[in-house]
């Protein structure tokens, strides 16, 4: 296994304060940062407008910022405020004393023996989707669909049961809509030179206010209906934070929203990249459906099936290095000056992990851009802080063991009735709030409805995927 990281410092020529980089940043960041770690190394250090930046490729520093000294950072304040104006004051935006008392209520939303009632949720959806799939496919058997905006209502659907207990919401084309205008928003008022005010006659300011207000009375509205409740634990996530927060509406549609925008917004994606990766590599698809058909005999899966289904398990780690919805770890700034295996920070400087670059280095990953779901089937042969996508340390996803169980189970559930075939163009990466799949994902689907009985599979159907 590769040493520690080199104590040469790259640091690339810039010109008027950096804003080179900001371009580049804006509208090709993902292979901004590929060349930056590829051409001046572990630890790259940039000038963006007024402020030093540095950029960590290397898992020694990611560790010392992640976990020994994470306490000396805060997330960019020009970052937080333009996700506070639809977050609130939420546990993603939180710092200090607050930010730990904050953690401390919502984590009880996210207790172990929580998880198998919330994946119930998740399969059921699931299940419906997959009766819906395989009658609009009819007779032909095959449907051409856009996998990402399937994928994105599906766990809008299942944010919506395991966060607030509701049905899904009939306007839920509306509130794609607003989740898409808000990442997009996010992206563009946190990259731009200057935060232009609200009251412009813009459209994107439009847009933005509209999505902000569909979104504050969706949240707003559940969260009424979870207050007015006779019980006190609904078996939801929304029972637990009204508990935690003793009642503070305010308090309760601050992280329900910020739960439910990230969530479904990073969930979908992780579902649609593995889809992609599966209609690409055949030789998988007939694995995985193998170890889910003799694994679950034809019935619907359970939280507690996912032990005996470890490619599946698999499939969702490498889809998550290959393209992590958190592409790029929240930009941290540094309270004081601290030291990072090496690396000397000032009071100010701002500090930058991207999991994306991390994921696809050669030296922690061998044929780094290669599908390869067997290298989590054993013991793993990377650095502990190469490998990123909840983040690490104290501020790690809350919500990671859930959202792996959420994306098992739905892969589990569709795979027994629909198998994602062929794509219809490759997709390519959009980084924005998260890593979705630019201009949508049209993929080829097609029914197993010759499936029967336990261990049934469509053995025909699996041969052929086998012999391409």
């Amino acid at each position: 296994m590769p040493g520690r990281a080199s104590g040469r410092i790259g640091q690339p020529r810039r010109w008027l304060l950096g804003v080179d980089h900001l371009v580049r940043i804006k509208f090709d960041q993902l292979a901004f940062y590929d060349d930056l770690r590829r051409r001046h190394g572990d630890v790259v250090r940039l000038r963006l407008g007024p402020y030093r930046s540095w950029l960590l490729f290397h898992p020694d520093q990611v560790e010392a910022l992640l976990t020994q000294h994470w306490a000396s950072f805060i997330r960019f304040r020009r970052l937080t405020e333009v996700v506070a104006q639809w977050n609130g004051d939420s546990l993603l935006l939180a710092e200090g004393e607050a930010w730990r008392e904050r953690r401390r209520k919502v984590l009880a939303a996210f207790q172990t023996r929580r998880l198998p009632g919330y994946g119930a949720v998740a399969v059921a959806h699931a299940a419906r989707l997959a009766d819906r799939l395989t009658r609009q496919m009819g007779e032909a058997g095959t449907a051409t669909l856009d996998t990402d905006a399937v994928m994105a209502r599906l766990t809008l659907d299942i944010a919506a049961g395991t966060l607030f207990g509701a049905d899904p919401p009939e306007n839920g084309d509306e509130i794609e809509a607003a989740l898409q205008v808000l990442s997009d928003t996010a992206f563009r008022e946190s990259t731009a030179p200057i935060r232009l005010p609200d009251w412009l006659p813009l459209r994107a300011k439009r847009r933005k206010l509209w999505a902000m207000g569909v979104m504050d009375r969706l949240v707003v509205g559940l969260v009424a209906r979870g207050l007015a409740r006779p019980t006190t634990d609904g078996g939801d996530l929304l029972s637990m934070l009204i508990a935690q927060h003793r009642g503070d509406a305010r308090a309760v549609r601050d992280d329900a929203m910020s739960l439910l925008i990230a969530g479904h917004e990073t969930s979908g994606a992780l579902l649609s990249w593995t889809f992609a990766a599966l209609a690409r590599a055949p030789a998988w698809r007939s694995r995985v459906l193998h170890e889910i058909d003799d694994g679950l005999g034809g019935r619907l899966p359970q939280a507690e099936d996912l032990a005996g289904l470890p490619l599946t398990r698999a499939l969702i780690e490498e889809a998550l290095r290959l393209h992590p919805p958190a592409y790029s770890l929240f930009l941290r700034q540094a309270t004081q000056a601290v030291d990072l295996a090496g690396v000397a920070i000032r009071a100010g400087d701002l500090v930058q992990i991207a999991p994306y670059a991390l994921h696809r280095d050669g030296r922690w990953f061998a044929d780094p851009d290669t599908f390869d779901p067997a290298r989590f089937l054993g013991k793993p042969t990377w650095p502990r802080y190469a490998y990123l996508p909840f983040g690490a340390g104290p501020r790690v996803c809350i919500g990671q063991n859930f959202a792996l169980m959420e994306a098992c189970l739905v892969l589990a559930t569709l795979l027994q009735r629909v198998v994602p075939e062929r794509l219809e163009q490759d997709p390519v990466p959009d980084p924005k709030f998260s890593l979705r799949p630019r201009g949508g994902l049209p993929m080829r689907w097609r029914s197993r409805r010759d499936s029967i009985g336990p261990k049934g599979g469509n053995r025909l159907s699996d041969r052929a995927d086998e012999a391409r």
